[in-house]
Parts: C-alpha cells; structure tokens; sequence
C-alpha cells in the first residue's frame, strides 16, 4: 500500500470508530519519517473532513517508553478541536476503540520560541499550563507496538480534558509537580513531571527544536499535550476518572455508556 491509501486507511478507522485489522505491518515498523509521512497524509484527510488543529500532543516521553517502542526521540501528533472535552463531559465506549487514560500537563503557547531558547524564554513563550487528561486512542488493531506506526496513527491521539484551573508559566515546578489517577474514588496510578524527559520543560525544549528542524509553525493559543507523568492506564467502563496534580487542578471524567 501507498502512504496515501494507508492514511486513508487509518482515516477510515477513525471515522467508523474501529480498528483496522489492514496495517499490521505497519503497528510494527520502527521507521519514524515513514510515519511522519503517512501522518501528513492523514492530516490532509481530517483538514478535508473539515477539522480544526488547535494544537500539538507528545507521545513517548520517557525513557520506558521510548525503549518500548523502539524510539531515539518522542513523537508528535496533531491536536483537533472536536477531540476536547468539557469540563463536566462523558466520554463514552461507543466514542472509542481501546482507549487508554493518561495524566499530563498541558501548554498553552503565547509565542513560538527560538530554537535556542533558555529555561526563561521559553517559561516566557507560554500563556498559561493546566493539568489534563488524555485519552489515548489507536485506529491500529491491537495498538501500535512500535514508533513508526505510532506516529502513522497520528500519535494515537484521541481525547483529551483540560482542568479549569491555569496557572502562570512561572508558578509550575515543571520537574516536582505531582499527579493521581483514581477510578471510582481509589488511587490507582501516581506519577511526577519529572517522567517526561527529566522535566516537562525538557520536554517542550525538544518540542521546539524539533518543531523548527521541521518547519512546523506553533501558532499563538495553540495547546501542547506534554506526554504521561505516570503510566497509561487501559479505560474500563463505567468508572469514573479524577486526575489530581495539585495546585495545576483537578479533572473528573465519566466513562459510561450515554443513560
């Protein structure tokens, strides 16, 4: 298959909310600009199918991950709009594949850094950073297992809920900052800034440097998924989601069926 009929492929999963059983050569493949170029075809696609990017997500961030997917570097994906939720939202099985829940902090840009930005400018090229739960999701049966087909499924983004609460750049201890995920009111996930490259600050640095080694223009409000603070965890139904990472806020996500 061409890289234009695999992301017409993947395009179709995703409008049918299945996984395709077509591209199991592809949730194995190790190569990152295959799937950089297959992702541009399917960004294409959802531009046609009239979706509005409003930001960008990290994926592999830590170094199990990276190890697990056979990745020298994080990857990236395209945030659209019709993948927010609002606070107060359900999410529901029928909305998903084989969704897995992630805590993350989240970047609101207020102007593109340099590429050689210090640890000042680049708090400074940030609006505001709030707590944020992703929803991650595969059009790939079985999920990718390795980086190349990741990316391909548009680095398996697929929900995402921001915290009401913002805080300034420069309030946030992108290192320290601690997080939980309960279900149903017990605790069953912890995880720490620090999982993301040593600092979700490290973490956007990368994201800068790469964006401008590939031409990828950050616009002004646009929105960063930095990557999980702690393991992603498979989504059970009937469960409801509360993400805690302290004074970055708290979010709270009902997965069940619509009454």
């Amino acid at each position: 298959m061409t890289e234009t009929e695999i992301a017409r492929t993947v395009f179709e999963a995703w409008r049918d909310r299945r996984a395709t059983n077509a591209l199991s050569q592809l949730a194995t493949s190790r190569d990152a600009e295959t799937g950089y170029a297959i992702q541009r075809e399917l960004n294409r696609l959802f531009a046609d199918a009239q979706r509005k990017r409003i930001g960008w997500k990290l994926g592999l961030t830590s170094q199990p991950a990276l190890d697990l997917f056979g990745a020298q570097e994080p990857m990236v994906g395209v945030i659209y709009a019709d993948s927010i939720l609002e606070d107060g939202a359900r999410l529901g099985p029928d909305q998903t594949i084989s969704p897995r829940i992630e805590g993350e902090m989240l970047l609101e840009i207020a102007a593109m850094p340099p590429p050689d930005a210090d640890d000042a400018a680049l708090v400074a090229s940030l609006a505001s950073v709030s707590a944020a739960f992703e929803i991650a999701d595969s059009r790939l049966e079985g999920w990718p297992s390795a980086i190349g087909g990741a990316i391909a499924d548009n680095a398996c983004c697929g929900w995402l809920m921001r915290a009401p609460q913002v805080v300034a750049p420069d309030r946030v201890d992108f290192e320290g900052t601690a997080m939980s995920i309960a279900r149903n009111g017990e605790v069953i996930v912890h995880g720490q800034a620090s999982a993301c490259l040593g600092s979700v600050l490290e973490t956007y640095r990368w994201f800068i440097a790469d964006s401008h080694r590939r031409g990828r223009t950050l616009r002004t409000g646009e929105i960063v998924l930095t990557g999980a603070m702690g393991p992603a965890l498979p989504m059970e139904a009937d469960g409801v989601y509360t993400l805690d990472c302290g004074k970055l806020g708290e979010v709270r996500l009902p997965y069940r069926e619509a009454p």
